[in-house]
Protein backbone atom coordinates (compact mmCIF):
# COMPACT_ATOMS: atom_id res chain seq x y z
CA UNK A 1 0.00 0.00 0.00
CA UNK A 2 1.32 3.42 -0.96
CA UNK A 3 2.01 5.89 1.83
CA UNK A 4 -0.19 8.97 1.77
CA UNK A 5 1.30 12.40 1.36
CA UNK A 6 0.43 13.11 5.00
CA UNK A 7 2.31 9.96 6.06
CA UNK A 8 5.33 11.00 4.00
CA UNK A 9 5.28 14.46 5.55
CA UNK A 10 5.18 12.89 9.04
CA UNK A 11 8.07 10.60 8.07
CA UNK A 12 10.01 13.64 6.84
CA UNK A 13 9.54 15.42 10.17
CA UNK A 14 10.88 12.37 12.02
CA UNK A 15 13.78 11.88 9.61
CA UNK A 16 14.73 15.54 9.81
CA UNK A 17 15.59 14.98 13.46
CA UNK A 18 17.23 11.58 13.01
CA UNK A 19 18.65 11.18 9.47
CA UNK A 20 18.84 14.21 7.18
CA UNK A 21 19.96 12.08 4.22
CA UNK A 22 16.74 10.05 4.50
CA UNK A 23 14.80 13.31 4.97
CA UNK A 24 16.24 14.59 1.67
CA UNK A 25 15.07 11.41 -0.09
CA UNK A 26 11.59 11.82 1.41
CA UNK A 27 11.47 15.48 0.37
CA UNK A 28 12.41 14.41 -3.17
CA UNK A 29 9.58 11.86 -3.14
CA UNK A 30 7.12 14.45 -1.84
CA UNK A 31 8.11 16.85 -4.62
CA UNK A 32 7.35 14.15 -7.19
CA UNK A 33 4.06 13.21 -5.56
CA UNK A 34 2.85 16.83 -5.39
CA UNK A 35 3.88 17.36 -9.01
CA UNK A 36 2.35 14.17 -10.38
CA UNK A 37 -0.79 13.60 -8.31
CA UNK A 38 -3.99 15.51 -7.80
CA UNK A 39 -4.34 16.80 -4.27
CA UNK A 40 -7.93 17.83 -3.55
CA UNK A 41 -8.59 17.97 -7.28
CA UNK A 42 -5.52 19.93 -8.41
CA UNK A 43 -1.80 19.61 -8.98
CA UNK A 44 0.21 21.46 -6.36
CA UNK A 45 3.26 22.67 -8.24
CA UNK A 46 3.89 25.27 -5.53
CA UNK A 47 4.25 22.53 -2.92
CA UNK A 48 6.29 20.40 -5.33
CA UNK A 49 8.74 23.29 -5.66
CA UNK A 50 8.88 23.78 -1.89
CA UNK A 51 9.70 20.09 -1.34
CA UNK A 52 12.24 20.05 -4.15
CA UNK A 53 14.00 23.01 -2.54
CA UNK A 54 13.97 21.24 0.84
CA UNK A 55 15.64 18.23 -0.79
CA UNK A 56 18.25 20.45 -2.45
CA UNK A 57 18.97 22.34 0.78
CA UNK A 58 19.38 19.11 2.74
CA UNK A 59 21.56 17.49 0.10
CA UNK A 60 23.66 20.64 -0.20
CA UNK A 61 24.49 20.31 3.51
CA UNK A 62 25.94 16.83 2.95
CA UNK A 63 29.40 16.14 1.55
CA UNK A 64 29.31 14.97 -2.06
CA UNK A 65 32.90 14.34 -3.08
CA UNK A 66 32.72 10.54 -2.87
CA UNK A 67 30.30 8.11 -4.49
CA UNK A 68 29.34 6.71 -1.07
CA UNK A 69 28.28 10.19 0.00
CA UNK A 70 25.73 10.56 -2.81
CA UNK A 71 24.41 7.01 -2.96
CA UNK A 72 20.74 6.81 -2.00
CA UNK A 73 19.87 4.85 1.12
CA UNK A 74 16.57 3.54 -0.32
CA UNK A 75 15.35 2.47 -3.75
CA UNK A 76 11.93 4.10 -3.34
CA UNK A 77 9.95 6.26 -0.95
CA UNK A 78 6.16 6.32 -1.12
CA UNK A 79 6.29 4.43 -4.44
CA UNK A 80 8.56 7.11 -5.95
CA UNK A 81 11.78 5.58 -7.28
CA UNK A 82 14.82 7.24 -5.73
CA UNK A 83 17.79 7.58 -8.10
CA UNK A 84 20.72 5.42 -7.05
CA UNK A 85 22.88 8.54 -7.06
CA UNK A 86 21.10 11.47 -5.43
CA UNK A 87 22.63 14.92 -5.06
CA UNK A 88 21.32 18.43 -5.62
CA UNK A 89 22.14 18.34 -9.34
CA UNK A 90 19.99 15.24 -9.84
CA UNK A 91 17.09 16.88 -8.01
CA UNK A 92 17.42 20.02 -10.13
CA UNK A 93 17.53 17.95 -13.33
CA UNK A 94 14.60 15.67 -12.50
CA UNK A 95 12.38 18.41 -11.08
CA UNK A 96 13.44 21.30 -13.30
CA UNK A 97 9.85 21.96 -14.36
CA UNK A 98 8.71 22.85 -10.83
CA UNK A 99 11.92 24.70 -9.93
CA UNK A 100 11.52 27.35 -12.62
Amino acid sequence: MTATIAQLEAAFDHELATDTRAAAETAYALAFRYRNEDVNGERRFDLAKRWAMRAIDLLDAHPSELLEQVTATRTSVGDVPIPEILHKGVVRFRLFDVLQ
